[in-house]
């Protein structure tokens, strides 16, 4: 095979560039929004943020923590910083705060009220402000008062002779389980059923019989039907019998959500239960109690790439995967705080600023824009319309479209005039229509009538010495603004005016902060940033001046998540794929060219999206903490749902949540009407788990559960993170469930939990799901698939 390259890194890997990895786009991907209020002294900028109180609390489910949170806003030299909003992000299943955002005071605090989620277990919020590493709070909750005992199953059916468990917990209103409590089990029918002090039943004559569970005064009773030895366990539920590849909807009854599943004659099958939150915000969390009966483990422990490819095409897979980046890196962390702040404050802006781009002359002359012309542009990422930071950049290159500026204070050993051109034609014939097919045309607010691309050190700086991100650039929705508003009203000093970018610049002795970057590793690295980039600039331009009523500014996990497609797009544009090849690693691996491709554009969804899938009960494709994990699932959802629109409509489908004027999961609603949201949310983690599968099991799902593009089993098992050896597996967490061991779920926001079983040959097994001892709310939305 082809000696392989690292995924993530940018090849040739030389000092200084190592693995552009999403914390590379973490500032490079993300509109910088930010517009600081006053300081307590002119210019005051703050330094850090720290937690004053609230921290390491102990308090009950679902209840406000007694100490309201307070975090320390200070400048350099320790003073309080005043007048700076602070944001309050929510961690999965923990509840909410009140309020979502606070100004510090004269002593430089800022607070919140903590309400802790319906889950006893540790809970997390991090306070946001731009710039800086957050705040993080944790608190330990317990549950409340005990108010009921909760029994499994709520009722059996046995044969004469057949035993069965039933456990008990005793719980408090909100369902958490109290431990330590001792579960006395009885018998109220002694002649038809016996219970041991474990709760093991044994059925002893045919009628009715009930079991009673137990504590602190409270019960629960079990009924239990008996009939001839042979009953079926799954007493008056209609047995279903499904085929490979089938999926199928649990049926509904009074407390719980139950199917009876009988396997083929001649087959050990294997099944999959998946089960999702579909409620809209990530805090929200809820339980999830899944038992079966009759049932054994599943049939393999995990997927490798032989079962999915055959012995003969997975040493083709060998390939490793780039330098592993810790999901809560502090440079990703303050550039959600600035994307969070600048949603907020440049709000009130919006009006004006349409105001003022409906007024503008359509007619006036363009300034004139010749190579060698100076420009004055701020640089300042981490504020949007005040304390500018001005650099001089020199026009390098010029097309109809856009324009490249280099910073003249830029490093030695940079690209030339020549190079800068040749940049600008592959972004006019490529990167360009690519994007704007995809996402609509951006705006044309500048004076000279084309975009700029800003090489500027201004980037190089932001990325520390020695650091295992690299910065690749970013855009910053301050620049679409007017500096001047009309009669007296806010506008922002510091905009550039324009639609722009800012990029990376080669810097081959590794002049600033130490990292060197060659001009062949900044050209390839950064087309997929200026792919990334210019997806949040038609977002965030068209939301601002094109589409009517719109909301100006996109949630970030979507506009990080279809800037990520931009990249893929990208990746099948160089490539040479369409988007609905089920791609394979004979596909992306097969030469040493292939790699390279793979490893330079597409290996960073891979990456981000293996965040995911190993941990897809704590991670969702709408949770507002900007994690790589959020990132890789956002991205792999909306190419699962562009591909339910048919090669001819996934532009179309990217197009609509551009043009949209609500943001976020309503966004998400609205575009996916016909087939709704929660449905999609159902379907794309049933493919997680089903699709490729098996060669036979894809050939008979439905085209619904499929994701067209990729083929990620036979992809992910040669992948290595870090160092390590290949993965050796398709990377989902799964439970393995076994008979009569029930398992507790909780479940946020957009989370989702995939559990596998096996049936015997011929054997039938009943499988059940309830929340808290009643039926599931409707966000939580659930299916079987056969996968064997």
């Amino acid at each position: 095979m082809p000696s392989p390259l690292p995924l993530c890194a940018i090849p040739p890997v030389g000092p200084g560039f190592r693995a552009m990895t999403s914390a590379l786009l973490a500032l490079g991907c993300a509109s910088l929004l930010g517009c600081a209020k006053s300081a307590a002294a002119p210019n005051a900028t703050p330094a850090t943020i720290v937690v004053d109180a609230g921290n390491n609390q102990t308090g009950t489910a679902g209840q406000p923590l007694v100490t309201p949170l307070a975090v320390r806003v200070s400048d350099a030299e320790g003073k309080p910083v005043k007048d700076r909003r602070v944001d309050w992000d929510i961690g999965a299943s923990s509840g909410m705060v009140l309020p979502a955002s606070s100004t510090t005071n004269a002593s430089g605090i800022a607070t919140t009220i903590w309400t802790a989620g319906p889950v006893a277990t540790t809970i997390r919020v991090s306070a946001q402000l731009a710039g800086l590493n957050p705040a993080v709070f944790t608190a330990v909750i317990l549950p409340g008062a005990p108010v009921s005992v909760v029994a499994t199953p709520e009722a059996a059916t046995l044969g004469v002779g057949d035993t069965i468990r039933v456990r008990a917990s005793l719980r408090d209103a909100l369902g958490n389980t109290i431990v330590g409590q001792v579960i006395t089990f009885s018998t109220l029918d002694a002649e038809r059923a016996s219970v041991s002090s474990t709760g093991l039943v044994t059925a002893l004559a045919q009628g009715t019989a009930r079991i009673v569970a137990d504590a602190s005064g409270r019960a629960d009773t079990v009924p239990v039907t008996i009939g001839a030895p042979g009953t079926s366990l799954c007493g008056g539920a209609s047995p279903i019998t499904m085929a490979l590849g089938e999926v199928s909807a649990l049926t509904a009854g009074a407390t719980s959500i139950s199917a009876c599943v009988t396997a083929p004659t001649g087959v050990n099958a294997e099944y999959g239960l998946v089960v999702v939150n579909t409620a809209g915000s990530f805090g929200t969390g809820a339980f999830v109690d899944v038992l079966a009966i009759g049932n054994t483990g599943p049939t393999i422990a995990s997927l490798t790439a032989q079962d999915a490819l055959g012995s003969a095409a997975a040493a083709t897979t060998d390939l490793p995967i780039g330098g592993a980046i810790d999901d809560r890196n502090a440079e990703r962390a303050a550039e959600l705080a600035r994307q969070e702040i600048a949603h907020k404050e440049l709000t009130p802006l919006v009006p004006e600023a349409r105001r003022w781009y409906a007024s503008r002359g359509r007619t006036s002359a363009l300034v004139a824009a010749n190579v060698g012309d100076e420009l004055k542009l701020n640089v300042n990422s981490s504020q949007s319309c005040s304390n500018p930071s001005t650099r001089t950049g020199r026009i390098a290159a010029l097309s109809n479209r856009a324009m490249i500026v280099s910073d003249l204070a830029n490093p030695a050993g940079g690209y030339t005039d020549a190079e800068y051109q040749s940049i600008l034609a592959t972004f006019d014939t490529l990167v360009f229509p690519m994007d704007t097919a995809a996402f609509g045309a951006p705006t044309n607010i500048s004076p000279y009538g084309r975009l700029i691309l800003f090489y500027t050190k201004a980037v190089n700086e932001l990325t520390p010495r020695n650091a295992n991100f690299t910065i690749g650039g970013f855009f910053f929705a301050r620049d679409l603004y007017p500096k001047k508003a009309a009669n007296g009203l806010a506008a922002c000093a510091a905009s550039n005016e324009n639609e722009m970018f800012y990029l990376l610049a080669p810097d081959p002795t590794g002049e600033v902060n130490g990292n060197r970057r060659t001009k062949d590793e900044v050209t390839q690295g950064n087309l997929a940033s200026i792919a990334h980039e210019l997806q949040h600039l038609i977002n965030a331009s068209r939301r601002l001046y094109v589409n009517s009523g719109a909301v100006a500014s996109e949630e970030t996990w979507l506009d990080e998540g279809l800037a990520h497609i931009a990249e893929e797009l990208l990746y099948f544009r160089i490539a040479g794929y369409g988007s609905r090849v089920n791609l394979t690693s004979t596909d992306v691996f097969a030469t040493t060219a292939r790699q390279a491709q793979f490893n330079t554009y597409a290996s960073l969804n891979f990456f981000r999206f293996q965040r995911y899938l190993v941990a897809p009960e704590s991670n969702s494709p709408y949770a507002p903490n900007d994690s790589l994990a959020t990132r890789g699932a956002i991205w792999n959802f909306l190419r699962f749902a562009a591909g339910r629109q048919g090669a001819e409509g996934e532009a179309e489908f990217f197009r609509r949540l551009v043009n949209a004027r609500s943001t976020g999961v309503a966004n998400l609603q609205t575009v996916l009407s016909s087939g709704g949201f929660s449905d999609y949310l159902l379907d794309w983690v049933v493919s997680l788990i089903a699709d490729d599968f098996s060669p036979a099991t894809t050939a008979a799902l439905q085209p619904r559960y499929i994701n067209p593009a990729w083929n990620f089993r036979a992809i992910f098992p040669g992948l290595r993170v870090s160092s390590g050896a290949p993965l050796g597996t398709y990377p989902i967490a799964a439970r393995l469930l076994t008979s009569s061991a029930p398992q507790r779920i909780v479940l946020g926001g957009g989370t989702s939990s995939f559990v596998r079983f096996g049936i015997p040959d011929g054997r039938s097994a009943f499988i059940t799901f309830s929340s808290n001892g009643v039926r599931p709310a409707a966000t939580i939305r659930a299916a079987l698939v056969r996968l064997r």
